[in-house]
């Protein structure tokens, strides 16, 4: 552990802002994970409503141009970047979709935001709200540092080399710190009471959601882990050979997402598409990789305009 006071940590995020992009959370009219200009415009006190994810795993990207026979491929060069006020719900969403786009089958526009990228946590103190069921999915340590508020000061765990090298490079910021172990667990958080859901999918209760569920997708877009894109060629009407190939955030709650040539619709009925978010996000996924692919953020449910708890449809399920 390490330590740094409050106003020491000001000023070390001063000196990053010259060298790096460094993006935290920002309360606004909501709050969102934002590139900053000044150390004050940090906002610890609630987690951020938008997830991080839009800074590697871009809503709308231009993967290439093409005019006739000539593909050009945008040559970009990503500002080496700092992200600070992670919780760990987005920690571990970060890791998820690293999983998807890099360790599954490499994605270069994915790869390339998430080089020269530094990331720093900031630890719950307790629940976020009534919403949040991060102790239930086993959540892994995965940061390079992790800030413990302690009121004057940031108790400062180091979890990765990238960190001690970090650590090592601002070390006039730093001071050892005595304490050597710390408590993780963030009391109220383990709300999900059925952690294999695999013998429910037929279950009755279902209805209980699907029936409120308007197909918005705002549960997706808002997820952290979700990593869905449809891909299009935008072109020009005067001449239909030249253009660009675009990817652009998706969503399987849309009718629209398994609509393929013929027009046929593979999940078609709105009960189809809710169970599928719930179970790729609590089965399918850790079904192949071993973990959830949900982090417990409670964002879908947070901003769902009809407030479905999907968590407590399921704790109910006898």
């Amino acid at each position: 552990m390490k330590a740094i006071k409050k106003e020491v940590f000001n000023r070390l995020i001063s000196s990053l802002i010259k060298s790096y992009e460094v993006i935290a959370p920002v309360k606004k009219e909501l709050v969102s994970f934002e590139v900053i200009k000044r150390p004050e415009e940090i906002y610890f006190k609630t987690n951020s409503y938008f997830p991080v994810k839009e800074f590697f795993f871009k809503k709308n990207e231009t993967l290439f141009r093409f005019n006739g026979n000539n593909v050009k491929v945008p040559v970009k060069k990503p500002k080496k970047k700092v992200l600070i006020g992670l919780r760990r719900c987005d920690l571990n969403s970060i890791l998820r979709q690293d999983m998807a786009f890099i360790d599954e089958d490499v994605d270069a526009y994915y790869k390339k935001e998430r080089e020269n990228c530094v990331l720093i946590g900031y630890h719950c103190s307790k629940v976020e709200d009534e919403y949040c069921f991060c102790g239930s999915l086993k959540l892994l340590d995965f940061f390079d540092l992790m800030l413990y508020d302690k009121g004057k000061s940031f108790l400062v765990e180091v979890g990765s080399k990238k960190g001690e090298k970090f650590v090592k490079r601002y070390k006039q910021f730093f001071k050892e710190s005595k304490v050597k172990k710390i408590d993780k667990v963030v009391k109220g958080s383990d709300r999900l009471k059925k952690k294999d859901i695999s013998s429910l999918y037929d279950h009755a209760d279902w209805e209980k959601g699907v029936k409120r569920c308007l197909s918005c997708a705002a549960c997706n877009l808002l997820c952290p882990g979700c990593y869905c894109f449809d891909i299009n060629d935008k072109v020009e009407i005067k001449d239909l050979s030249k253009g660009e190939r675009c990817r652009t955030w998706a969503a399987c709650q849309l009718r629209c997402f398994t609509r393929v040539a013929g027009e046929h619709v593979f999940r078609d009925k709105r009960e189809d598409r809710f169970k599928h978010r719930i179970y790729h996000q609590l089965q399918y996924f850790k079904e192949k990789h071993g973990v959830n692919l949900c982090t417990g953020c409670g964002r879908c449910i947070r901003g769902c305009p009809t407030r479905i708890d999907f968590v407590k449809i399921i704790n109910e399920m006898k």
